[in-house]
């Protein structure tokens, strides 16, 4: 399944730390605060009784929370990072930007978990039927929900009070980001402000505009795009010999349907520069994009050999699986819990699209011609059903929260311009300046200043983090 090697290398570059669960502990022990005697672990997982549909049934599920407030004053900010397309990871509550502001303005941090991720399951599997709850509208009303009950929730759990003062400000990066977004447009009584790092708000089903960013970060290119020229002419000529000699050449033989094929082949550049960060200063880490195109200097061979060579290497290095990582039907009857890249998959089936295809003449193509919206979202019936046809209606996200002119006040907008996904994001142009501040770093590229693995303090990330933390100051101090 595409979509969960998609998934699985966002979530690697998301969270850090143990988030499988093994440092959880019982919710019920002492507390150092009222009285206890026994300082908790942050780590504590603890549970919200969420509902399971906001606009029908009225029955919970458990919703995974974790919560820091070491920093907390009273009246002070309490940050929300809904984890968006994540398992929720307490590595955030002592690493990453949202800490860091809080313990900058004497706030409180608080994680939830998304319900059909990590483990917060409202249904006992996912087979089709039971992914309808899985919504934005749901999702969104999930941290309504919760803050309404905030004070009740927090006081039970870790024995805290929140002041009546204290003001929320959703935070999130990539899909969470948007969440944070629109929530704040939403519920803008609950939510006083936002902190969106590399949030897609234009919802686009046709996202042919990703190659075009990985264009213009590799210096190889124009010889990728050679290699997929030629390629495609191989695919068009169905010759079944010559075809099967160059999957094989790039270890992806076992993929049966030639399309696979095509599809599997970007995968290391697209992550390899959706997830870039310069060598720092003095060290001898290798430059991830120089390597990349270092492949294409064997002047001996001709694009597609070279082309072969690195996508063979990155597969045999990786220990990637091509059937159940490329192949668009692996995985379609598996309706398990604890599939993070399913439960996304049925987001883009059903809401967002986001389908990374082929670039229509006269733009450069990075990526094959087979590589098509349509393509990508065929697998959307065999996965949920022949009610879920792959064609989502992202006319109305885009028409209720605005797109790239979102109507929102108090929102920190942070992009990296070697990011893909900028082209989707407040990056360029700003709605409104006067309300909203616009932040991005030439250099860098998805959520690194939101990582709670990044530590790095150059390239532009250490002055987004400056700018970040004087906006959120200035937000605050408005009423």
């Amino acid at each position: 399944m595409r979509q969960a090697q998609q998934q699985r290398i966002w979530t690697e570059h998301l969270l850090t730390g143990d988030n499988t669960g093994k440092q959880e502990m019982p919710a019920g022990i002492a507390y150092e605060r009222e009285g206890f005697q026994q300082r908790r672990s942050i780590n504590t997982p603890y549970w919200f009784d969420q509902v399971i549909d906001h606009f029908g049934s009225n029955q919970t599920f458990k919703q995974r929370i974790f919560i820091n407030d070491d920093e907390y004053v009273p009246g002070g900010p309490v940050y929300l990072f809904n984890s968006g397309e994540t398992p929720a990871s307490p590595a955030y509550l002592s690493g990453g930007e949202p800490h860091t502001l809080a313990k900058a303005t004497g706030g409180m941090l608080i994680i939830m978990e998304h319900r059909y991720y990590g483990k917060s399951y409202p249904v006992s599997n996912m087979s089709g039927p039971n992914m309808k709850y899985l919504t934005i509208d749901n999702a969104l009303e999930d941290i309504a929900y919760f803050i309404r009950n905030a004070a009740g929730f927090v006081k039970g759990t870790i024995g805290v009070d929140i002041s009546p003062a204290s003001k929320w400000v959703a935070t999130g990066g990539s899909y969470s980001a948007t969440l944070a977004v629109w929530a704040r447009k939403k519920y803008p009584d609950l939510i006083h402000a936002a902190y969106a790092s590399s949030a897609p708000v234009l919802i686009e089903p046709d996202f042919y505009q990703y190659d075009q960013v990985v264009a213009r970060a590799l210096p190889c290119a124009s010889d990728i795009a050679s290699a997929v020229s030629v390629l495609d002419n191989i695919l068009d000529s169905r010759n079944r010999t010559l075809i099967d000699k160059w999957k094989k050449a790039f270890a992806l033989q076992d993929l049966k349907d030639d399309a696979d094929f095509a599809g599997a082949l970007t995968d290391q550049m697209s992550t390899t520069v959706q997830y870039y960060m310069p060598p720092a200063k003095g060290s001898d880490a290798p430059d991830s994009i120089a390597q990349l195109c270092g492949w294409f200097k064997n002047t001996r061979n001709i694009p597609l050999q070279n082309m072969a060579d690195m996508t063979a290497a990155h597969i045999r290095n990786n220990r990637i699986d091509p059937v159940s990582a490329y192949s668009s039907d692996s995985g379609a009857t598996n309706y398990a819990l604890y599939q993070d890249g399913r439960a996304w998959f049925y987001q883009t089936c059903t809401q967002f699209g986001f389908w990374q295809s082929a670039p229509r003449p006269p733009l450069r193509r990075l990526r094959s011609k087979y590589v098509t919206s349509e393509w990508q979202s065929k697998p959307c019936q065999a996965f949920f059903g022949k009610d879920v046809s792959g064609i989502p209606d992202t006319q109305y996200l885009n028409d209720k929260f605005g797109g790239l002119t979102p109507d929102v006040s108090r929102v920190v907008f942070v992009n990296g311009l070697h990011d893909p996904w900028s082209e989707l994001s407040v990056a360029r142009n700003l709605p409104d300046s006067t309300r909203n501040v616009m932040i991005t770093m030439p250099l860098a590229s998805h959520v690194v200043d939101f990582y709670a693995a990044n530590s790095r303090t150059d390239f532009g990330v250490d002055i987004a983090r400056k700018n970040i933390l004087e906006a959120i100051k200035m937000f605050l101090a408005q009423n």
